[in-house]
Formats: C-alpha cells, structure tokens, sequence
C-alpha cells in the first residue's frame, strides 16, 4: 500500500510538471544561459511549490481550497505579472552579460532568485490543484488524506516525480550548451521571453473571467 501511494505521488508530479509551460522555458532558457545549477534550481523551485499543492488536496484543507477557489482571479493576475517581470529580467540580464567579464561565476543571490521566482510560479497558478483533485478521482487516491502517514507519503512522491522531471531537463539543456554559442543564446533568450509573455498576457486575460 505504501509503495503504491508514493507511486501515484511520483506519477502526480510528473503529470504537473511534464506539460510545456513557463517554468519549462524558465528552466532550460536559465540552463543555456547561466549554467546547469541555474536551471536546477528553478525546476526544485517549481517542484516545492507543486509538493505544497499536493499537501493541500492530500490533506484535504478545504478551507485552503476553498480559499484558492474564491481568488482565482488575484491568483492568476499575480502569476500574470510575474512572467512579465521575468520576461523583462531575462531581456535585461542578457543585454547585461555583455559586459560581463566573470560570466561562468556562480552568484548565490541569483540561484537564490531561481528558486524563489519559479516556487512563486507554482504556487500562483490554481489550475495546480484542480489537477491534483482530477489525478485523485482518477488514479482512487481519494482517501489518502484519512492517514497523516499516507498524505505525507503522497506529497513525498510528487516531490520527487516533479524533481526528477525537472533535474532531467535541466542536464539535457546542460548537454546542449556547449555547442550554443553566444549569437545563439541571444534567440534563446528573446524566444524565452516572448513565451513568458504569452503566458503572463494570457494569464492577466483569463483573471478577468474569475
């Protein structure tokens, strides 16, 4: 029974994280450019604020639930702005770099930024937990919230199948990179944040309906 549980968590994360999205562009666009930790840490990012949705529906915080449900349109014109404002970082932080002699150093305060923005991404999109409620009919994992033990499990397993997703993507950029060259890099990153904006305007659209 444990086994299976932690199996339908994994299968949980990999069902959210595999669809092509603003953290997947994030991801690899971050990995091309700054290096494989940057794109790590924003799939861990993403795969936190994935494992915290699926503590809400395995738990069955109904009053958190319900709360989501009722600001729907704050949630989502949040999550709007913020691609807006990473479409724009990644635009800037690419026209900077040419003036940067230490490209390949390592900053803390920008992995640390990774993380953050992508876990906020997570975190601010609903249609996260109506996912986790569909999975649960689906897959009979409605009655894994009657055991601590059990929910806790649940969560575990989308952590890891969220995680792994991400880290996999993250090396296959990694092992693309070499062979990207700067001229290269800059479609990438222009690319990137014509998709971020497309999903930001997307999302300030479709508030409007909640």
């Amino acid at each position: 029974m444990t086994d299976f549980i932690i199996i339908n968590g994994f299968i949980f994360g990999l069902v959210l994280a595999a669809p092509v999205g603003p953290v997947g562009v994030l991801c690899v666009q971050r990995t091309l450019s700054e290096g494989r930790m940057h794109g790590l840490l924003s799939g861990l990012g993403a795969a936190v604020g994935d494992a915290i949705y699926g503590a809400i529906a395995a738990f069955g915080v109904s009053a958190v639930q319900l709360w989501i449900s009722d600001h729907q349109a704050s949630l989502r014109t949040i999550g709007g702005i913020l691609l807006l404002l990473l479409a724009a970082k990644t635009l800037i932080l690419r026209s900077n770099r040419k003036s940067q002699k230490n490209v390949g150093k390592l900053h803390t305060e920008n992995l640390l930024q990774d993380f953050v923005s992508t876990f906020l991404l997570a975190i601010t999109n609903p249609i996260t937990i109506l996912t986790f409620a569909g999975l649960f009919v689906t897959l009979g994992s409605t009655d894994v919230g009657d055991s601590i033990n059990n929910a806790a499990l649940l969560v575990f397993g989308v952590f890891i199948g969220s995680a792994l997703w991400w880290f996999a993507l993250a090396f296959t950029a990694n092992l693309a990179r070499p062979y990207i060259d700067g001229g290269y890099q800059k479609w990438v990153s222009r690319i990137s944040a014509a998709i971020l904006i497309s999903f930001g305007v997307y999302a300030l659209i479709t508030a409007h309906f909640y």
